[in-house]
């Protein structure tokens, strides 16, 4: 037997299609609203570290820094230094066994 339904209100499938388009549309802008906070906090990380690794680079007081003070081993900038001179060391070396091959 079928049931019978007031007049006027909606079918149970229309509910269901009214309930399926609300939680979408939800969805969406919870998406969107976290696109836009992670894009924000990532331009303002980027431009952050941007700068600071350009500092890095025009600062010319090398003579502060101290090996065996920890706070000097633990500054990324000094490590940043420090990876890349190595690296300039270890070029002519990569150099010579690429020209090899």
């Amino acid at each position: 037997m079928a049931e019978m339904q007031a007049p006027g209100a909606p079918s149970p499938g229309q509910t269901c299609v009214l309930i399926l388009i609300f939680t979408v549309l939800l969805q969406s802008l919870c998406v969107a609203v976290t696109y836009l906070y992670f894009t924000s906090e990532l331009r303002q990380m980027q431009d952050k570290y941007s700068q600071s690794g350009i500092a890095c680079f025009l600062k010319e007081d090398d003579n502060s820094w101290d090996p065996n003070d920890e706070d000097s081993m633990n500054n990324p900038c000094w490590q940043l230094k420090w990876q890349l001179r190595q690296f300039v060391r270890k070029a002519p070396r990569m150099k010579k066994l690429w020209a090899r091959k």
